[in-house]
């Protein structure tokens, strides 16, 4: 990835587009533009995507999350910060999704062995409300899931016969050497063996709640690192199976660290049908990447693998940046940029502020441990994805509070009835229905300039 003090967006400030001879592509999150947008990614969906998808690290065994903590203490911080505590984030999985999101658990995924020759060890969890449906896949846990992560084998995309027959099919990664005439779109087999053993779960509890004659709801798909490309599979499935321009309700997928989990035939499709339901609102899909975060560049892209889009990229000093152009041709080198810098000085300014409001830190033991590890794999643990956007959170959560505090104060008696309601709404949501806003702060080493 390249440094993030190097990326040049469209809403870059006007004095380096001028001298830069780079087109901009991407631009920082703000309420005021994405909330115009037809489709646009909100702050709310990121949150709230990414905290349901880390709480599938844990369920409802006596001392699961503490087993998986003895290797990766990095997931029961991950739970303290959605939760508030440690001790809370031990409780149960159904506790958590009730107490801390109204959710009730349908089920519990963990499902685990082999068929048609594919290995899958799957877990996660399905919960609904009567306003949100959410399907969450567990990260990388186990041997089965290195298996998983290591294969570059695809399978041809047939999910209504392999679901009947519960696997990819023997030899799947060889079909399209029978048949190209007939060929189809090209999925990771590994991540799409995984997302079939879990697809008797999704007929049963999911399926159901997206009848037409069902109360509009969103239905969340969601997962981080493997379960991640396990959701991008359920993504797949949910858009090509279901007709979302002519239900009632909305598709949201948000992933967090996710490998390459498509061949380019199925991106295309998907994308295609992303356009179609663009304007309509009813779909999006939100892959979340950190800095330089390894996982996302496997498996490798010469092989034909690529993501679904679009990008949300947090740079290293936590600034959200969506679908901005990653590759060499929308960067600028160090060099260039030390020189704008001495031209601009204004460029700079703010950025010192940041660093040094944030000034709690964290347990003294724990960021002793985090410091010991490189920081592309600092890039990958559910923290450092969380964090940052629930900062971005706050302050939005911040400007509608202060909103609603100006109309309550009377700006003008028409204002008042209409917009305090509205400000006041999404305050509570943003505030409460995520679980409240619980956060260990540390203090950001800021170097994006570009933001």
């Amino acid at each position: 990835m390249p440094p993030a003090k190097a990326l040049i967006l469209k809403d870059s400030p006007p004095e380096v587009l001028k001298v830069v001879d780079v087109k901009p592509k991407g631009r920082t999150y703000t309420t005021d533009y994405y909330s115009k947008q037809p489709g646009a990614i909100t702050a709310y969906d990121l949150v709230l995507g990414t905290k349901l998808a880390c709480l599938a690290i844990t369920d409802d065994k006596n001392g699961t999350l503490k087993k998986i903590g003895k290797t990766n203490p990095w997931q029961i911080h991950s739970l303290a910060i959605i939760t508030g505590s440690e001790q809370e984030a031990h409780r149960p999985l159904t506790h958590i999704l009730e107490k801390h999101f109204n959710l009730t658990c349908d089920t519990i995924i963990d499902v685990k062995g082999t068929s048609g020759g594919n290995f899958h060890d799957t877990q996660g969890y399905i919960a609904h409300n009567d306003e949100i449906i959410v399907l969450s896949y567990r990260c990388t846990t186990s041997g089965f899931d290195w298996l998983t992560n290591l294969s570059t084998s695809t399978s041809a995309w047939e999910p209504k016969e392999d679901i009947s027959q519960g696997h990819a099919g023997f030899c799947s990664c060889l079909d399209f050497l029978w048949h190209p005439e007939e060929s189809k779109p090209r999925v990771h087999t590994g991540f799409y063996s995984n997302f079939i053993s879990s697809a008797p779960m999704i007929k049963e509890y999911i399926e159901p709640l997206l009848a037409p004659n069902q109360p509009p709801r969103k239905l969340y798909v969601v997962g981080h690192s493997l379960g991640a490309a396990i959701a991008t599979m359920a993504a797949c499935y949910f858009l090509t199976e279901f007709d979302w321009a002519n239900l009632p309700h909305k598709f949201v997928t948000v992933t967090a660290g996710s490998p390459r989990a498509v061949q380019e035939s199925m991106q295309l499709r998907i994308h295609e049908e992303m356009k179609r339901l663009r304007d309509s609102d009813k779909a999006l899909i939100a892959r979340i990447v950190r800095d330089k975060d390894p996982v996302t560049t496997v498996p490798p892209a010469f092989l034909g693998f690529r993501h679904l889009e679009k990008l949300v990229y947090i740079t290293e000093d936590g600034h959200i940046i969506i679908n901005p152009d990653l590759s060499s041709d929308t960067v600028i080198d160090k060099g260039k940029m030390n020189e704008l810098l001495s031209k601009y000085p204004p460029l700079a300014e703010g950025e010192a502020k940041q660093a040094d409001d944030d000034t709690k830190t964290y347990e003294k033991r724990y960021k002793k441990l985090i410091r010991k590890i490189p920081s592309p794999l600092r890039d990958h643990m559910p923290e450092f994805y969380l964090e940052p956007l629930i900062k971005m959170l706050e302050r939005e959560a911040a400007a509608e509070t202060i909103l609603a505090i100006k109309l309550m104060e009377g700006e003008t008696a028409a204002k008042e009835s209409l917009e305090k309601k509205k400000a006041l709404a999404r305050t509570k949501r943003a505030m409460s229905k995520l679980g409240g806003v619980h956060i260990f702060k540390r203090k950001c080493k800021s170097v994006s300039v570009m933001h």
